[in-house]
């Protein structure tokens, strides 16, 4: 019986798929806030800088705020930002946002999703100038929940915080083999470009 089991464990383990242990880690990055106190406030912040080779591009940002309550405020931001390269296919990431009122009397839901996609010819890296930006961004988007914000200027400072992403992918991105800190052009490496808001 020996025999036949150990000859058939080396069988099952080169048969069994390469990188199965890294298709179980989660792509998602969500941000859920749900209040049902009356006058209750909830704020939910997600932040997510993924890298990625190959494979499927399948990576989900959702923003999910949910208010039943009387006189309450529910808000979800998610930003993302996506650097791949090495040919990922399918390129199919998506960028949710949901924002529920249910049966809510003077109640406030928002929900802002950002997802930003680079695929590019080969990797690279974020320099650190970029990378002081981006945390200086993360800073400014936790924050603002001691703000509380009405809606109008809440987008107002989502929509400059987006702006500083931006410049930093188009911007301060450079060859991951580069051990220079100054930015390259990737524009003619760029294959896919795709922000989502």
């Amino acid at each position: 019986m020996k025999r036949l089991v150990l000859p058939l464990l080396i069988v099952l383990s080169c048969a069994l798929p390469t990188g199965g242990a890294q298709a179980a880690v989660s792509r998602d990055n969500f941000a859920r806030a749900t209040v049902e106190q009356d006058g209750g406030t909830a704020f939910d912040f997600a932040w997510d800088i993924s890298r990625q080779r190959g494979g499927e591009l399948d990576n989900v940002n959702r923003a999910d705020a949910r208010a039943s309550c009387v006189d309450c405020d529910a808000t979800a931001i998610a930003f993302q930002i996506l650097l791949a390269w090495g040919s990922p296919n399918p390129v199919v990431p998506q960028n949710l946002a949901v924002a529920i009122n249910n049966e809510c009397t003077s109640c406030v839901a928002t929900a802002h999703a950002r997802q930003f996609v680079r695929v590019l010819d080969g990797p690279v890296r974020i320099t650190g100038e970029g990378r002081a930006v981006l945390t200086d961004v993360r800073h400014d988007l936790r924050a603002l929940e001691a703000q509380e914000l009405p809606v109008d200027r809440l987008y107002q400072a989502l929509e400059r915080q987006e702006s500083r992403v931006k410049d930093v992918l188009n911007h301060e991105l450079v060859r991951k083999s580069d051990p220079a800190e100054e930015p390259e052009v990737l524009d003619r490496d760029l294959l896919q470009d795709g922000d989502v808001g």
